[in-house]
């Protein structure tokens, strides 16, 4: 057959095992590498076919360094707090020290011991950051932390694929030079993209095919710049993706580029799929396998966890960060794969790395779907080792609490603007917080704030809520503002509770268990289609018959809603509040 035809055969084979994994609810990730590999035992990995999947398959991580970069806005730097890079270089060390030896001793090299560390180092930027916009968490704290995680893993990945180039160099002089190169690289896209790229795609926007061209021609620009710098042409393409990423047109390049990056992105794992070389396995071999998959569920939970604990994260954020990245990554694929490329490693620790990632993603799906309910399960056990980050200054803090009008649960966007209008009308107001990172703004602006957690199970013992006259929780969980409520309906009645919710549902869930006003931000109102869909993928009647009676609910919980709403006005209860304050002056 030519090799059209053979392409023909692969893609029929990419639908139909996507398609059955789709419905199996997996990552379409592990339908292009499965599919490779189904294709590797029809077409020989000599023949012209084989050079030519291999081909296309490096042309594939080009495009996905460059999706990468498209993704990596510089604006995702305010996730990174002090505490975030610290915990992920901490981790990082902590896998290096607690892997490296177990390789050694199952027969493995120095070198091929170093990039199995690499490859436990990083967890998967697509999986993880897909299902956190997918569920809707990217505004929570423990969805901050995550990608705060993922963008100082990516970040470091790159470091790691500079030290490596650096290391090619065949004198001192020609790697002392690759870090300065590597300055003169950013440069060249900073001064691109500031002073020169705007303009240029102000004029391509108006024309559908040039702007395709053009963002296209931005990306090879930095292919073919980076190695002449003694850069991989993976990090150019990154580099170019980082610098569109960067500009006002963001998001109608992607728009624009994504059918192609989708296509270039399913022939990379389909080519990997396709090196894999599955036979001559030693005993060693597959108990390293067996141990890493074991390990990257026990070990990565625990680490992120502990390292998140260290700089005073509270107990639920940072174990559930820690289940969430909980899987290998596709960059240390690429960082392996460019050096089976160059013959530093054999390649059978590149089919290792495949399988591996593949393995731990499909496991990991469910672990992130099921997360909450995970850590509700194991929380008991949690406690006992929680012991070992005690938390007496926070319990000192809470004991000092005198009297307060107004408390405030999280202190973010929505927070600071109700807090101006109430300060303003005298009341004594404290702020309840749990990220470290808004500590520092409150202590900075000498806001009373108490640094601590709803997860805490003596939490709600010391928070006097017979003084307060209103309640406003910012937190989007809807368990932890049920608990709220519960606890302060409890202890005063009369009290006024606001609370935030990230959906519909949440919203009138949070009216029925007593809210007297729900916040629903605009950013939150759209419902992913992905995650209402997913347990009826099976049958379309399914489908419908829950859409008409979820139609039907909503609409009389709706009414319900409404007319709670109308109990409690939030405009006229700052108003009366403000009418009271300007009394008390006249008297």
């Amino acid at each position: 057959m030519t090799f059209i035809q053979d392409f023909g055969v692969l893609f029929v084979i990419i639908a139909v095992v996507c398609f059955i994994i789709k419905l199996m609810r997996q990552p379409i990730i592990i339908g292009y590498v499965l599919s490779g590999l189904i294709f590797s035992f029809i077409i020989d990995n000599n023949n012209l076919t084989g050079e030519q999947v291999a081909l296309l398959s490096e042309l594939g991580i080009t495009f996905l360094l460059f999706l990468l970069g498209l993704e990596f806005d510089l604006n995702n730097f305010k996730y990174l707090g002090k505490d975030i890079i610290l915990a992920t270089v901490l981790q990082s060390i902590i896998f290096s020290l607690l892997i490296f030896w177990i390789p050694s001793l199952l027969g493995f090299g120095v070198s091929e011991s170093i990039y199995l560390i690499i490859l436990f180092m990083f967890s998967s930027t697509l999986l993880v950051a897909k299902w956190v916009e997918d569920k809707k968490e990217a505004n929570t704290l423990t969805g901050k932390i995550i990608l705060g995680i993922l963008i100082m893993q990516d970040l470091l990945a790159i470091i790691i694929l500079t030290v490596l180039n650096a290391f090619q160099e065949t004198n001192l002089l020609g790697m002392l030079l690759v870090p300065v190169k590597g300055v003169i690289l950013v440069m060249v896209a900073l001064i691109f993209a500031k002073y020169i790229l705007n303009y240029m795609l102000k004029f391509a926007i108006r024309y559908a095919e040039l702007m395709f061209i053009f963002s296209l021609s931005v990306c090879f620009f930095f292919v073919e710049l980076a190695p002449m710098l003694g850069y991989s042409t993976a990090i150019g393409a990154f580099i170019g993706g980082v610098t569109l990423a960067n500009t006002g047109y963001k998001y109608d390049i992607y728009g624009r580029l994504k059918p192609l990056i989708i296509f270039f992105n399913a022939l990379f794992f389909v080519g990997l799929g396709f090196q894999m070389t599955l036979s001559n396995f030693s005993a060693n071999t597959l108990f390293l396998m067996l141990l890493f998959f074991i390990l990257c569920f026990l070990i990565k939970p625990l680490v992120v966890y502990s390292t998140l604990r260290l700089y005073h994260y509270d107990l639920k954020t940072s174990f559930i960060a820690g289940l969430n990245l909980a899987q290998f990554s596709e960059f240390s694929i690429i960082i392996i794969s460019s050096s089976v490329l160059s013959g530093v490693i054999p390649k059978g620790i590149l089919t290792i790395a495949i399988i591996l990632v593949v393995s731990s993603m499909m496991a990991s799906s469910y672990m992130i779907k099921y997360d909450k309910q995970i850590f509700a399960y194991l929380e008991k056990y949690l406690r006992l080792i929680d012991e070992l980050f005690p938390e007496k200054n926070k319990i000192a803090e809470i004991e000092k609490l005198g009297k307060y009008h107004i408390i405030f649960f999280g202190f973010y966007d929505l927070s600071r603007e109700l807090f101006s209008k109430l300060e303003q009308l005298g009341k004594k107001i404290i702020v309840i917080e749990k990220d470290p990172n808004n500590i520092r703004i409150l202590e900075k602006e000498k806001i009373p704030y108490i640094f601590n957690s709803v997860a805490n199970p003596y939490f709600f013992e010391r928070i006097p809520f017979k003084e307060a006259e209103i309640v406003i929780s910012s937190l989007i969980d809807a368990g932890e503002n049920k608990m709220i409520i519960k606890q302060l309906k409890n202890a005063n009645p009369k009290s006024i509770i606001i609370v935030t919710a990230k959906s519909v549902s949440n919203s009138l869930e949070l009216y029925e268990a007593g809210a007297d006003y729900v916040i629903y931000p605009h950013y939150l109102n759209e419902q992913h289609v992905s995650i209402l869909l997913e347990d009826y993928t099976l049958d379309i009647n399914k489908i419908l018959s829950k859409k008409i009676n979820e139609v039907a609910r909503l609409k009389e919980k709706s009414s319900k809603a409404e007319s709670l709403k109308n109990k409690f006005d939030i405009n006229k209860f700052l108003q009366s509040l403000s009418k009271k304050k300007n009394k008390g002056k006249i008297q």
